[in-house]
């Protein structure tokens, strides 16, 4: 990040100074980590499930804060006090990414959001872009990619996610995309919601603030999205269905990769399934309609783009494939993961825990893909979990079901069998990409 002065900070977060004498020092670093601070930082205490950041703010002056934002009163540290820190993080990080010009790209939605954001880092050609890390696209992850920012940076590619109502709408403002890309929407993380129209109204808060003259890109094959999306803003459609603004000849999945035709010519996708596909469809996109804004190069970086971690990587060791979409689960991926091992010609086993968030329909959610694995003719299942035994319950195959996960995995380990190949997801509490961890060392 560029450096910033203490008058910046108190006027951004709009809070009160207190043991402030003559702060002369820049602030070179932000961080809500305690245990990641380095010289002359500011540490922004961030209330959590777990943990309270105000506990660690004498810990992180001891490592080299400088100054922190506290909702609490301190005694003796240097401090600005505000009435909320993740708000006013929020308002910071909105502040300094106006001191830069990069072309903001803002992408939400239920599925999808990590691998389109791969796959344009990927595809666009300048060197001077920064793109959201890992799965830091919440109201703490959000502000911390923007002090990625500097004076060199082109291009900023955000994922703006959610859990709940209010969190799109303060992104929104902070950000302030230029171009909005609304993947899907789904019954994802419906337990938190009253219903599926508040979802939809809660996606759709990215919008709020969007006073870019570019239009939308949206998924076309989505009635969710067309029905409800607002009249005065313009958008674009992408999708597989004929009559999208972009949308393929045909297409091809394979076990390892996806074949997409469109406008005479052929394209490659190192990614399997439908959702690979999509995401090629709004980088294509991209490159049709905003070519004098953005420069695309297409082959070269559909060339060099591979999944991230745990996002449908096929693993192939020893004689054993291992699909490893462990990083999280909703009803929709669930259904793409399993429509991919159902490429395989082998023993197909699929390895599934519990989908959260699905509130009221968590039992109806998870004997639908009991269903799906049937259609797909799956020949094992073994699930994990409170409602993945409703999994369990509907499939017609050979099934076992553990309470435990290290059950499960001791169990694997002794069960599978030379070219067998296994799907392995979950939601991320359930740290399924741990036991792809574990099996990995086994077949070592």
């Amino acid at each position: 990040m560029e450096r910033i002065n203490f008058d910046f900070i108190l006027k951004a977060t709009k809070g009160k100074a207190y043991n402030i004498k003559d702060f002369k020092t820049y602030i070179e670093e932000i961080s809500t980590d305690s245990r990641k601070i380095s010289r002359n930082s500011l540490f922004v205490p961030i209330k959590g499930e777990k943990f309270d950041g105000h506990d660690f703010i004498k810990d992180s002056f001891k490592k080299g804060a400088i100054l922190s934002l506290s909702e609490r009163d301190l005694d003796d540290l240097p401090y600005i006090k505000v009435n909320d820190t993740t708000k006013a993080l929020n308002l910071l990080a909105k502040e300094y990414l106006k001191m830069f010009s990069p072309l903001k790209i803002g992408i939400t939605g239920s599925n999808g959001k990590t691998t389109t954001k791969d796959l344009i880092f990927s595809t666009i050609k300048s060197e001077n872009k920064i793109g959201t890390i890992g799965n830091t696209n919440n109201l703490i992850g959000v502000p911390i990619n923007i002090f990625r920012v500097d004076r060199k940076t082109e291009y900023l590619i955000l994922e703006m996610g959610m859990n709940s109502v209010g969190e799109l709408s303060l992104l929104s403002s902070t950000v302030e995309p230029d171009i909005v890309i609304i993947t899907t929407i789904n019954e994802s993380h419906i337990g938190n919601f009253e219903s599926f129209d508040q979802i939809i109204s809660a996606k759709f808060e990215i919008l709020e603030n969007y006073k870019s003259c570019y239009p939308v890109l949206i998924n076309g094959d989505n009635p969710y999205i067309l029905k409800n999306f607002p009249d005065k803003i313009k958008y674009i459609t992408f999708g597989l269905k004929n009559g999208n603004d972009v949308f393929p000849e045909s297409f091809e999945i394979e076990k390892t990769f996806s074949k997409i035709f469109i406008d005479n010519r052929e394209y490659k996708i190192n990614v399997p399934g439908i959702g690979g596909i999509y995401s090629f469809l709004i980088v294509y996109t991209l490159k049709k309609f905003f070519e004098k804004i953005i420069e695309i190069d297409l082959e070269k970086g559909l060339e060099n783009f591979y999944p991230s971690e745990n996002r449908m990587n096929i693993l192939s060791i020893n004689s054993i494939t291992i699909i490893d979409d462990s990083y999280n689960a909703n009803p929709a991926s669930m259904k793409n993961g399993i429509e991919v091992l159902s490429k395989f010609n082998s023993r197909k086993i699929a390895v599934l825990s519990d989908m959260l968030e699905l509130g009221k329909e968590s039992e109806n959610l998870h004997k639908k893909i009991g269903e799906i694995l049937n259609e797909n003719r799956i020949d094992v299942l073994m699930t994990v979990g409170e409602y993945s035994k409703f999994i369990n319950l509907t499939f017609n195959g050979e099934k076992y079901h553990f309470e435990k996960k290290c059950e499960l995995e001791e169990f694997l380990k002794k069960y599978i069998k030379d070219n067998d190949t296994i799907l392995i997801k979950g939601s991320h509490l359930f740290e399924m990409f741990e036991t792809v961890k574990n099996l990995k060392e086994f077949l070592k």
